[in-house]
């Protein structure tokens, strides 16, 4: 059978088994129900909660130490000398930074370090600007602290690391917006947009690099932290949007056709590239919302109140629609668990 595929055998070490693919075997009847059961038990071993366990208390450890040393240096403010201030939290930078040269990049211990360093450097960043008082934005304090960690972030390749350089962006992106722009509609639809291409741009790499076998960016939860963000701020976009439905012009349209396409390639991409119906239910919700809420804005004539009809209408037209989106993606599950 090898010879004609024209690749040589393949390893059994070399073929990748998950949950999923055993599932898809027993659905097939290839694996009898007690095989199916022993294969899980060794994939996920009942006791796999105290590795679950572990990683959980370790990452609240770490966001609870940062938050005491910022917390100590708000309380303590007035009693610290500036160059201990300043001197106290780039010596914790360098321990961060120290932990992770000894413990090797290679580790996952290392990860909580990674992290904290870059968390770190926002709030020297934050303490040297309230001592000198240099009068910045707080978004160029947030572009700083983005610049100067980026090449750490890429040094470390740690999903946290990168977890938090992203929030870090979209906070810089969002304090521009508010610091430097109008608040008309452009200003709600710039502001998305801009959010929607840093966490798209992001999730698109995640899922490129997951496929090449890298390890750090393939954690399940990297993908959920930059798609919900993303389909929030496509969702909420399109709300404000239709609020104004009766004016209507080229960019308005522009911006909704960009959300229809980002949920579509979504949509298209974790149906049948990187089967997850986790995520389709995501992007099925997203749809719904916009598509009910528009539906109520076409039915009210784009006015801001509506009769007792219309809000009957809207309650069928909302079972109905969200009854469609169920039943869809219980036909899309059930395809995908009897996927060879």
């Amino acid at each position: 059978m090898s010879e004609e595929r024209g690749a040589g055998p393949v390893a059994l070490a070399g073929i990748r088994i998950d949950r999923h693919g055993v599932d898809r075997l027993a659905a097939r009847g290839l694996i009898s129900a007690a095989a199916r059961d022993e294969a899980l038990a060794l994939i996920e071993p009942p006791r796999r909660w105290g590795l679950w366990a572990g990683r959980l208390i370790g990452t609240v450890g770490a966001a609870l130490v940062l938050s005491g040393i910022v917390y100590f240096f708000a309380f303590n403010w007035n009693q610290i000398p500036p160059l201990a201030k300043l001197g106290g939290i780039a010596a914790l930078i360098a321990a961060a930074c120290l932990t992770v040269v000894v413990l090797g990049f290679e580790r996952r211990t290392f990860e909580p370090a990674a992290a904290a360093a870059v968390t770190l450097v926002g709030v020297f960043l934050a303490v040297e600007g309230q001592i000198y008082q240099t009068g910045a934005d707080a978004w160029t304090l947030f572009a700083a602290w983005a610049g100067l960690t980026l090449a750490w972030a890429l040094l470390a390749c740690s999903a946290a690391t990168w977890a938090v350089w992203i929030a870090v962006g979209a906070v810089t992106i969002v304090t521009w917006w508010d610091q430097m722009q109008h608040a008309d509609a452009a200003f709600h639809t710039g502001r998305n947009l801009s959010l929607m291409a840093l966490f798209g741009i992001a999730l698109g790499t995640r899922e490129v690099l997951a496929a090449r076998d890298l390890a750090w960016p393939a954690a399940r939860w990297t993908r959920f932290y930059l798609a919900l963000p993303l389909l929030a701020a496509g969702t909420q976009l399109a709300f404000s949007l239709l609020e104004e439905l009766r004016g209507f012009g080229p960019a308005e349209w522009t911006a909704v056709a960009l959300i229809a396409l980002t949920l579509a390639a979504m949509g298209a991409v974790y149906r049948h590239v990187i089967p997850d119906v986790v995520m389709l239910a995501a992007v099925a919700l997203a749809s719904c919302a916009i598509i009910d809420f528009a539906l109520f804005r076409l039915l009210a004539n784009g006015s801001r109140r509506a009769d007792v009809g219309t809000y009957f209408l809207m309650g069928v037209a909302t079972l109905a629609l969200f009854a469609v989106a169920i039943a869809w993606l219980r036909a899309v599950s059930r395809r995908m668990e009897a996927r060879p």
